[in-house]
C-alpha cells in the first residue's frame, strides 16, 4: 500500500511539472528580438575571436536617466562561447568593436546585442512624451542620428532622458 502511495505522489510531482517545463522552454525558444537588422548586417550572426579582427574601435557610451548615470554591464554581446563583435568587456561604459569585417556598427546594433530598447522615442522602457525628452551628443555636439549613428573610434556618445 505504501509502495502505491509513494507512486502516485511522485506521478502526480512530475505530472504537475511537466507543463510548467513545456512552458520555459517554449520561453527559451522564443526569445524577441527588439530590432530587425539588415540581412547583411553581421552583428547578431558573427562570432569573433582575436584571429580574424580586421576592425577595431572603441567608443563611451554614457546614458542618464533623469539625473542618473545607468551602469552600463560587463559582457554585453559575450555568451555561450561567442563574442559578438559589439559588445562590453568591463562596466566602464566602453563599447568595443572587434569585427571580422569593415562594417558600419550604429547604435542600433549595440542595443540590439544588448537586447534593449533605443531610438529618438525610448530609452529602455522611458518614453519621450509631451514633458520628457530623449537627447544625444556625440563628442559633446548635439546629434538627431539616435539608433542610426554610427559609431566612430574614440567618441564620447551621451544619451539623457529627463
Amino acid at each position: 500500500m505504501l509502495v502505491v502511495v509513494v507512486a502516485v505522489a511522485v506521478g502526480s510531482v512530475w505530472w504537475g511539472l511537466a507543463p510548467r517545463g513545456e512552458q520555459i522552454q517554449s520561453r527559451q525558444q522564443s526569445t524577441v528580438q527588439l530590432y530587425t537588422l539588415p540581412a547583411n548586417d553581421p552583428t547578431l550572426s558573427t562570432c569573433v575571436s582575436e584571429s580574424n579582427v580586421v576592425m577595431r574601435l572603441h567608443v563611451t557610451l554614457k546614458i542618464i536617466i533623469n539625473g542618473s548615470q545607468i551602469r552600463i554591464p560587463a559582457k554585453i554581446g559575450d555568451s555561450q562561447g561567442c563574442l559578438r563583435p559589439i559588445h562590453t568587456t568591463d562596466a566602464s561604459g566602453t563599447i568595443s568593436v572587434e569585427s571580422p569585417v569593415n562594417y558600419p556598427y550604429t547604435l542600433k546594433d549595440f542595443f540590439a546585442v544588448w537586447n534593449q530598447r533605443f531610438s529618438k522615442n525610448q530609452i529602455f522602457f522611458f518614453q519621450a512624451t509631451g514633458k520628457h525628452t530623449i537627447t544625444m551628443t556625440v563628442n559633446g555636439q548635439p546629434s538627431s542620428d539616435y539608433q542610426d549613428h554610427v559609431l566612430g573610434d574614440g567618441e564620447q556618445i551621451v544619451i539623457t532622458f529627463t
